[in-house]
This record gives C-alpha cells, sequence and structure tokens, in this order.
C-alpha cells in the first residue's frame, strides 16, 4: 500500500512545455475566502501562464474546490494535496520546488485572498523581462498618489516591525517583507534555497531573501522591491499575535546567524543534480508489493529517482533481484536511478548478490535514516 506524502492532481502523458510563469497559491481552509473564479478566468485568458494550487491539509471544502480548478482548466491548473498540515511556510516550499523542477522561468506565490491582484505578478515578470540581473521581484504597499493600498493601522506597525527585522536579517533596505506577492527567477541560487524547511515560521519570506542574498554586500543587486497599485485588507486571517511574537524570536536567531546561513547557501554546488529528482522513500518492510508499485509513482518530469531503503530492516533476499528489474526497466525509460543503503551486513550482503550494487548507482548510509534533499513528492510506506 501506497501513503502518499504529497498527491498531485495534473494532467498526466503528455509532453511538458513549460509556461513562462507558475504562480504557487497556498490554501489552509479557505473554502470562504479563495478567489477561484478571478484566478481561473484570469489563467485561462493569459498566456504563458500556470496556477499551482498547494492545500495545506485543509479541512473544510477547500481540496473538492481545487479538484473543480483541475478539472476546469486542466491545462493551466495543477493542485498539490498535503497529507496534513505543515503551515504556510511548509505549503508554499512544496509548491516552488515542484514549480522549479518543472522548469518555469519565473515562480511567484501570491495569497488566495488576492489582497494583491493576481495582475501584479505580470507587473513583476515585466521587471524581470526588462531587468536580466533581476532574480527577485517582490510586492511594496507604500502606497502613494494614485495607488489603492488599504491597510488597519495596527497591520502597519506590525509591517514596520517586520520589515526592520528583515533589514538586519539580509542586509537589504527593505521596505515591506510581508505582502504576500513574490516573483523569482528559476536559478541555481533559488533552488538551493528551497532545499530545507524553513525555521522562520509566518516570516519565511525574509528567511527566503537571506538564503538567496550574496555573503558580499556589493553583489545584493538581484532583489527589486516593486510599490503595488492595490492591496486590500481581507477579513479573516490566521494569522494571530502569537504568531507574530514567535516569528519575531525566530527572525533573532537568523539575525544572528546571518552570516553562516549565507555561506552555508552560497558555497553549495551550482546544479540541480539532487534537487530535481524525485526521492522514494521506502518503510521497515520490503517486498514485491511494494517494488511492483514504483512504476505508480514515478514522476517522469524528473530526470531521475532516488530510492531511499535506508529504513529497511526485513526483507526477502531475492526481492532484490525484483529490485535490480525494476530499476533497469526504469533506466530503459531513460531515468536516472540512485539506490541509498543502509549499512547492514545482511542487506549490503543480498545487494551484492543480486548485482544491485554492481548495476546501479548505490550509497550505502551510516547511522539512523534521515530526509533525503530533494523533491520527496512520495514516501512508499508498507503498511
Amino acid at each position: 500500500m501506497l501513503n502518499t506524502a504529497t498527491q498531485i492532481m495534473t494532467p498526466q502523458n503528455r509532453s511538458w512545455n513549460p509556461e513562462k510563469i507558475a504562480v504557487v497559491i497556498p490554501c489552509y481552509n479557505e473554502a470562504q475566502r479563495l478567489a477561484l473564479d478571478t484566478f481561473i478566468e484570469f489563467a485561462r485568458h493569459t498566456d504563458d501562464f500556470r496556477l499551482i494550487f498547494v492545500d495545506d491539509g485543509s479541512k473544510d471544502q477547500t481540496i473538492s474546490l481545487l479538484c473543480g480548478a483541475v478539472a476546469a482548466l486542466p491545462e493551466k491548473v495543477d493542485a498539490l494535496i498535503m497529507k496534513q498540515n505543515g503551515g504556510k511556510a511548509e505549503a508554499v516550499r512544496q509548491g516552488l520546488k515542484f514549480a522549479a523542477k518543472r522548469g518555469h522561468e519565473y515562480i511567484a506565490f501570491l495569497d488566495a485572498d488576492l489582497a494583491t491582484p493576481i495582475d501584479a505578478i505580470l507587473d513583476f515578470a515585466s521587471v524581470a523581462n526588462r531587468m536580466p540581473e533581476i532574480d527577485v521581484v517582490f510586492g511594496s504597499r507604500k502606497g502613494g498618489l494614485g495607488h489603492r493600498v488599504y491597510r488597519e493601522f495596527h497591520r502597519k506597525i506590525i509591517s514596520k516591525v517586520c520589515a526592520t527585522l528583515g533589514r538586519l536579517a539580509t542586509g537589504l533596505p527593505i521596505s515591506d517583507t510581508q505582502c504576500g506577492a513574490k516573483l523569482f527567477r528559476n536559478t541555481p541560487a533559488f533552488w538551493r534555497a528551497l532545499e530545507n524547511p524553513f525555521s522562520a515560521g509566518w516570516l519565511f519570506d525574509v528567511e527566503l531573501f537571506l538564503r538567496i542574498s550574496d555573503p558580499d554586500k556589493k553583489k545584493r543587486n538581484k532583489f527589486f522591491e516593486y510599490p503595488v497599485i492595490e492591496w486590500t485588507e481581507i477579513p479573516g486571517s490566521k494569522i494571530k499575535t502569537s504568531d507574530v511574537v514567535k516569528s519575531g524570536f525566530k527572525m533573532l536567531g537568523l539575525i544572528a546567524n546571518q552570516w553562516k546561513i549565507r555561506e552555508h547557501y552560497s558555497r553549495r554546488k551550482d546544479d540541480h543534480s539532487l534537487l530535481d529528482y524525485q526521492t522514494l522513500r521506502a518503510g521497515t518492510h520490503l517486498s514485491y508489493r511494494l517494488i511492483n508499485d514504483l512504476p505508480e509513482v514515478i514522476d517522469h518530469l524528473a530526470p531521475g529517482v532516488i530510492i531511499d531503503l535506508c529504513a529497511v530492516q526485513t526483507f526477502d533476499p531475492s526481492v532484490f533481484t525484483a529490485l535490480v528489474g525494476a530499476c533497469d526497466a526504469l533506466r530503459l525509460q531513460g531515468l536516472h536511478v540512485k539506490v541509498r543503503l543502509p549499512e547492514q551486513r545482511d542487506i549490503i550482503t543480498a545487494a551484492q548478490n543480486t548485482g544491485l550494487i554492481a548495476t546501479i548507482d548505490c550509497t550505502k548510509v551510516k547511522g539512523a535514516p534521515g530526509k533525503v534533499g530533494g523533491n520527496a513528492l512520495f514516501d512508499l510506506v508498507e503498511v
């Protein structure tokens, strides 16, 4: 039995020619606030534009609405369904990773309530088109003559505090960090920044900027702050005062460790070799049924797959023969296959005797199994 950490509703079995712009919309219990008709109509009449909704474990009718959106406009709409609620930061990260792997040139995210109108993303893309040195365009609610930006006073105060923390953490003269509309060029630096979950909670936007920003102050010129023409306070926000306070303390940790964070993400290798691989992780028992189920969950848009067997404790040695056959079949389909093995004598011996190690790219892993870097869209778990 397969237990999927994330299900993907998207058209299958078609040649993929990614749209230029993909917009990720995180959703959690948004049935009453999701302006779905506006999203669909905009996508229907906008060329080279795709919507990727990410449901973060909603308990209302949000998932049903998203299923309807995919059915209504399958050529322009995808939906990722998270198994359980992981928070907005993780929902956005999974959506951005999914879009980055697809190969879209520009990847944005936008709030489901459309406090910032969706056509702002086209304004952002226009800036990126005209200025190839810019990798990040983000909205700012500065307002100004002729702008329709309406915010409550207490939200303005919170925004100023967040912006101050953002400036301290990133070293960038940011005026507004929490507009909720941001666009990124799909670069190796962007891929690296998405490799690990965010730790700043509600202020994950700032952490993402920090990961992308260069350790050299003179090279932090890839950001563009765009004053949005319209922004409206939408009732029903799920952000509580306690969330703001907790994120504020987490931000202090980012500020204190900003140089270490920058160095960590800037020194990583500039390629997508593992980041764009699909990761499939087996449970404690490896069986024929699990091997036979492999073809059903393989993402053929990915260049390769990592089969992680580090948690395996029991198995029939002949299962490895079946695994060799399955891996060979995947390779014939053009996929690169990597296998991670636990450093256990019986498992390594079986892998050697069946030719797994001789024919497949295998890596022995010491210690307890952990997460594999990459797009772990599915977990293979025998229940």
